[in-house]
């Protein structure tokens, strides 16, 4: 109770700043995270393959990590 209490009053004050909160940023914001989070996992995963002579596969997981962070840092 006392959690939705404070989620009221957060949302009634950013009101009041002007500030009008929506799901929809909530959920971009999570996106983004997870897209980082996948990015550094393939990131690690290609350094892995490196080692492993599997230059190829490393190299287009690499690539795909730098478009996505290039479309990611577009978008911020």
């Amino acid at each position: 109770m006392n959690n939705s209490m404070n989620y009221v009053k957060q949302i009634k004050n950013a009101k009041r700043g002007g500030y009008t909160p929506t799901i929809a940023k909530d959920i971009n914001k999570h996106k983004i995270q997870k897209v980082s989070r996948l990015i550094e996992e393939w990131r690690s995963l290609a350094n892995e393959l490196k080692p492993q002579m599997q230059i190829d596969m490393a190299l287009t997981l690499e690539e795909c990590a730098q478009a996505l962070d290039q479309i990611l840092r577009g978008k911020s």
